[in-house]
C-alpha cells in the first residue's frame, strides 16, 4: 500500500524564500494597502492556503487510491445505479438506508 506523502509543519531555521513576484507585486501591494496589511502577511496567507489545500488534495487521491486497492482485493462495491437510487431517496419521505458493497 502506498504511503501518504506528509509535509511538515516544523518550522525550518530560516525562514526567509526568495520568489519573484513579477507584475503581482504591484497588485498585492495596492491590496496589502486597502486591507491595512503588509504583503508579506498576503504572501504568507496564500502559501498557508495553498499547503492546506494541497495537503487535501494529497490526502484524497491517497485514499482513492487505498479504496481502489481494497477493490482489487476484495471485490466489494457499490453500483452507480444502487449509489443514485440511494441519493434520489434523500430528499423524499422515504430515504432507502445506504448501499452496502457486495462483490
Amino acid at each position: 500500500m502506498p504511503s501518504t506523502t506528509q509535509v511538515s509543519n516544523t518550522p525550518k531555521p530560516s525562514g526567509i524564500t526568495s520568489v519573484k513576484l513579477g507584475h503581482r507585486k504591484h497588485v498585492l501591494a495596492q491590496i496589502a494597502e486597502l486591507k491595512q496589511r503588509t504583503v508579506h502577511s498576503l504572501v504568507v496567507e496564500a502559501v498557508d492556503a495553498y499547503i492546506t489545500q494541497m495537503q487535501a488534495k494529497m490526502e484524497y487521491e491517497a485514499q482513492a487510491i487505498r479504496s481502489f486497492e481494497n477493490y482489487q482485493q476484495t471485490g466489494l462495491h457499490v453500483t452507480h445505479d444502487e449509489l443514485q437510487a440511494w441519493a434520489d431517496s434523500l430528499n423524499s419521505d422515504t430515504p432507502l438506508e445506504a448501499p452496502t458493497c457486495h462483490k
